[in-house]
């Protein structure tokens, strides 16, 4: 069902393919970049390609690692895996290459010797010889668990919950075995085939009674069959029986089964939740599941199985970031979770949201720009290709010339708050802003204010690591300047770039900057202390009630 998902279609890495020499102007960009192949930015690095080889270059454009690999994959829990000595091969891609791993340093810490290997998770990675015997090496090169396990070219392999699912034997029949870090059997296995990309949420698909077929357009690859598929956990015991057609992984404590050629999802425990109805499903996101009835519609479910968002949609996609985007007869919008239309149906093409964000063409033929959560253009459909933002950045295309931008030098109108406030029943006169639709407060004048309350909280600066640290229910300390009085005029915000931590861990809250100072969004950080925030449209009065608690 992966290939049918268009959400993972969505999620596949974007490649830009002219070279570019000139600058950018009049949009936010940081710097150009000279590349023939772009890719979009994973862990702050992006692969790059010139004249058939491969590197990778930082989120300022830098080129960290040189153009001296055949084929590179993405950064992945630290590591890329790069690729020396192969060719593309029409039918199977990149083929006979000889693999290995860098660091974001370009050190090689896993040398360039196996004919194949599958990314870095808890600390080790699969890598195959040429005999096609696959074991796993550690970060620094060394082989913990022995090259004996036998493996398709085309089959991924890898640790969850400190547990692998590997096979041995007979090729086409093999003998299939969860084992531990230490390589050996973790505990009996009763199947005859358990999904190789192993646990997902502490279970793992398994399945019996199937067939074997052998086949591929240059490594030979093996397929399972038929069967009847359930899960077991991690110790081996079976918590839902093998009496499904097909299943997969779970996500957010659902998975989507297949029984009697119609789709449907049960919890962790085997319960179905949503009834196995359907011709077709997502995996669980945010909530919801996207299904298809029977005359090809698409809507939503929460995970009791109640329709939450009717079937009007044309294709299948799942929720990113509280949003989803759609295509109704051909035109593609935004719903919210209740189904609320954020961004009207009228476009030729929208992309998943992604840090607030979401690429948008307007037309067929046309430029790609950016819109937010509330239809607000951002930028300009100026670009003839675009990617997401990743950690604030993003590579763009205009006039076949390459630049990045940062969401930090993207201009945001800010209008003075002109509603009243108040805190407790108390009128306070803040410097505040409103930003698409949302107002912004200085987070220490809110602090300097509801000190005393129930709802305190300490603001302090961490120097060591730039970072704002937050502590609730701790007195906060003056620092001076609190409720300075400003000109109140509308002025140019720009997203902040500050890093948040309440009591330790890291929080997403939305900021700005605007002369100078953080703003933050009044609702998260109602929603983070746990005070009351409400509006009054008819006395045009923003309520903060330190007695309730936040409510969304």
């Amino acid at each position: 069902m992966k290939k049918r998902l268009l959400s993972i279609l969505l999620t596949f890495i974007l490649v830009l393919t002219i070279s570019s020499t000139t600058a950018l102007a009049a949009e936010p960009t940081i710097k150009n970049i000279y590349y023939d192949e772009l890719y979009s930015f994973s862990e702050g690095m992006a692969k790059v390609a010139k004249n058939g080889k491969y590197g990778f270059i930082d989120q300022t454009g830098n080129e960290i690692v040189n153009l001296q690999y055949d084929y590179a994959s993405s950064f992945s829990n630290g590591f890329a895996a790069v690729s020396q000595g192969g060719f593309w091969d029409p039918d199977a891609g990149y083929v006979e290459g000889k693999w290995g791993f860098i660091d974001k340093t370009g050190k090689v810490v896993v040398p360039i010797i196996y004919d194949n290997v599958c990314n870095f998770k808890e600390g080790l990675a699969a890598v195959v010889e040429d005999d096609g015997k696959l074991g796993f090496v550690d970060t620094s090169g060394k082989v913990v668990i022995p090259l004996t396990y036998n493996v398709s070219m085309y089959e991924e392999i890898y640790f969850n919950y400190d547990l692998a699912v590997v096979t041995k034997g007979e090729f086409g029949n093999p003998d299939f075995f969860v084992i531990d870090k230490t390589g050996n059997p973790a505990f009996e296995f009763k199947y005859d085939y358990a999904r190789l990309s192993g646990y997902s949420e502490g279970m793992l698909a398994v399945a019996i009674d199937g067939d074997w077929a052998m086949g591929g357009p240059y490594y030979w690859a093996r397929s399972y069959n038929g069967g009847k598929y359930g899960f077991i956990d991690t110790n081996g015991n079976e918590v839902v029986a093998p009496i499904y057609d097909y299943v997969e992984d779970f996500h957010e404590g659902i998975a989507a089964v297949y029984k009697d050629g119609k789709w449907g999802a049960i919890d962790s425990e085997g319960n179905v939740v949503v009834p196995i109805t359907y011709t077709n499903i997502s995996y669980a996101s945010e909530g919801f599941l996207c299904v298809c009835n029977d005359v090809g519609k698409w809507g939503y479910v929460d995970y009791t199985g109640k329709v939450v968002i009717d079937f009007k949609f044309d294709l299948q996609n799942i929720f990113h970031e509280g949003y989803v985007t759609n295509s109704i007869d051909g035109k593609w919008g935004a719903v919210d979770t209740t189904g609320k239309v954020v961004i009207p149906f009228n476009y030729y093409n929208l992309w998943n949201f992604s840090e607030g964000l979401v690429r948008v063409k307007a037309v067929e033929g046309g430029k790609w720009g950016y819109m937010d959560t509330l239809g607000n253009t951002i930028i300009e459909p100026i670009y003839q290709a675009a990617t997401d933002f990743t950690d604030g950045f993003a590579i763009v295309k205009k006039d076949d010339k390459f630049g990045i931008i940062s969401k930090t030098s993207i201009p945001y109108s800010a209008k003075s708050t002109a509603s009243k406030v108040l805190v407790n029943g108390s009128l306070v006169a803040f410097d505040a802003y409103s930003i698409n639709g949302n107002n912004y407060f200085k987070l220490r004048d809110l602090a300097y204010i509801l000190n005393g309350t129930t709802k305190q909280f300490e603001v302090s600066w961490d120097n060591t690591h730039k970072a704002i640290n937050l502590v609730p229910g701790k007195s906060y300390t003056v620092s001076g300047g609190e409720m300075a009085a400003s000109d109140k005029n509308n002025t140019t915000a720009y997203i902040s770039t500050a890093t948040v931590f309440i009591d330790g861990v890291r929080a997403d809250l939305t900021a700005y900057t605007i002369n100078g100072n953080n703003y933050f969004k009044l609702r998260d950080l109602g929603k983070a202390f746990d005070f009351g925030v409400t509006w009054d449209g008819t006395a045009n009065t923003i309520r903060i009630d330190t007695s309730n608690s936040y409510t969304e």
